[in-house]
């Protein structure tokens, strides 16, 4: 009796611990994105302050103000989505080592403690998670249930769903597990085949990028200087520059975040590529 009363405290604290858990997972990149954007816009204020007569330094000053407003959380959610990615690569192979520990007579929950110890990356500590919850009385459907909300996965919930449904009926898991595995294995493999059929398209989103650098790099340096104003047209060259370095700014992180959605299905993916077509095109801008 006095074990059954520890469980249902063990329960009740899993179930505070989730929520915490939950919770903090929206804060961090809540208060993340917070702070970044109020640094952002003290840089801003400071910018429009002290540099307004500086062009390039009023430049240079706006786009690390919007790198470190936009790009540090954004680089953070990426980093989130590309380890559930992992995880949903090498959940396939935990799906067949368990599927190979049932049928030589073991249950799904021996199953899973059984295989703890192998390597499955980033989805290794969700397993010895499981594995310790499973010994210490939690059901084994409110586990995987739990694996399947830290994971924020729609194809793992999916998986989860059919293997609780087929736990409960009582009929052979084994079955289910393999073919819950050749599934991930067949979408896994339609994203991958997917990235590779529109690799030739993000490379025209590459191309098309500099063929809009090298535009605003001859208007700038020559179409521009060539034509003449009254009183001078130094001020109006500043301003024009000024104007071409904010367009590349902004078509880099468009283009990017296209190559993304094209290649990945995932505007997030797409952050990488905005980084580096706004990087290489904002220093190729401002030094030449």
């Amino acid at each position: 009796m006095i074990f059954n009363f520890q469980k249902q405290q063990l329960r009740d604290a899993m179930k505070i611990k989730k929520r915490r858990l939950k919770i903090s997972g929206m804060g961090d990149i809540k208060v993340l994105s917070t702070i970044c954007v109020g640094i952002g816009l003290l840089i801003i204020y400071i910018n429009f302050t002290f540099f307004t007569n500086a062009p390039q330094i009023f430049g240079m000053m706006n786009f690390f103000a919007a790198l470190i407003a936009l790009g540090l959380p954004l680089a953070t959610k990426y980093g989130q989505l590309k380890t559930t990615r992992e995880i949903e690569k090498r959940f396939p192979e935990f799906l067949r080592d368990v599927t190979s520990a049932i049928e030589t007579g073991m249950t799904l929950p021996q199953a899973i403690r059984s295989v703890q110890k192998n390597d499955y990356g980033k989805l290794s500590p969700h397993i010895k998670e499981m594995s310790g919850k499973i010994e210490w009385g939690i059901s084994f459907e409110a586990v995987l249930n739990n694996f399947a909300e830290k994971v924020k996965s729609k194809a793992i919930t999916r998986s989860v769903r059919t293997i609780i449904e087929t736990h409960r009926s009582g009929g052979y898991i084994g079955t289910v597990l393999e073919a819950v595995a050749e599934s991930q294995v067949i979408l896994e493999r339609i994203k991958a085949e997917r990235a590779s059929s529109v690799y030739a398209q993000m490379i025209n989103g590459y191309v098309i990028f500099f063929v809009f650098l090298g535009v605003m790099f001859g208007m700038s340096n020559f179409l521009v200087p060539a034509f003449q104003w009254e009183g001078g047209s130094t001020g109006l060259v500043d301003v024009y520059n000024a104007m071409f370095r904010n367009l590349i700014v902004i078509q880099g992180l468009f283009a990017g975040l296209a190559i993304g959605k094209m290649a990945e299905n995932s505007l997030f993916a797409g952050i990488k590529h905005s980084l580096v077509l706004i990087a290489i095109g904002y220093t190729i801008f401002t030094i030449l």
